[in-house]
């Protein structure tokens, strides 16, 4: 390992908005370029840790092909859309994970259990492997407790974010190293730890 710090960092409800799903109601991720929006002071945070040496390093289940809501090329089409805001914003990402499977899906090749679906640690421990990053230097962010059992699963800090459009996505089961309101007051957190 080459000792190298990263953020691990969610997208919906962490970077970018949730929008209501159309079959439940329920704040989920978007679903069509056109709604996808940063959340304020997502890209500052963002910014705030690569300046001060941090790895980016995105992880998001994505599930929605898997259930036959949209294809793998609109998913693609809604993430596109997310780096290219961010890009906007003068903020790019050493590498971006999403995961595709979900257990009950409907499409044979993305149905099952998988390493990789959040709270387990794939992507975090397959990225950390590829980019040399130190786990137990390193923070996950996010805004369920997913999220959080992930990267405590992978050996990392947590942060949990507060975002209210995700709160049916956490129990309270989860135990962060530390909460924040928003990306922006994660990075605060992140970098003033003395823990």
């Amino acid at each position: 390992m080459s000792g190298a710090r990263a953020a691990f960092v969610d997208r919906d409800g962490t970077i970018n908005q949730l929008v209501a799903d159309p079959a439940t109601g329920r704040p989920e991720s978007p679903l069509d370029p056109g709604d996808v929006a940063l959340i304020p002071g997502a890209a500052e945070g963002l910014r705030r840790l690569r300046s001060a040496g941090w790895r980016l390093v995105g992880v998001s289940n994505q599930p929605a092909a898997a259930k036959r809501t949209v294809t793998v090329p609109e998913l693609m089409a809604v993430h596109a859309r997310v780096i290219a805001l961010l890009a906007a914003e003068a903020v790019t990402f050493d590498a971006f994970r999403l995961c595709l499977h979900h257990p009950s899906g409907t499409v044979p090749e993305l149905t099952g259990e998988c390493d990789c679906r959040k709270p387990q640690p794939g992507m975090l421990l397959e990225a950390a492997d590829e980019l040399g990053i130190d786990l137990g230097a390193s923070w996950m962010v996010g805004d369920t407790d997913g999220d959080v059992l992930a990267g405590r699963a992978a050996g990392c800090a947590t942060v949990l974010i507060g975002q209210p459009a995700s709160a049916h996505k956490r129990g309270g089961g989860a135990r962060p190293d530390a909460r924040a309101a928003d990306l922006a007051t994660a990075a605060d957190r992140i970098l003033g730890w003395k823990g």
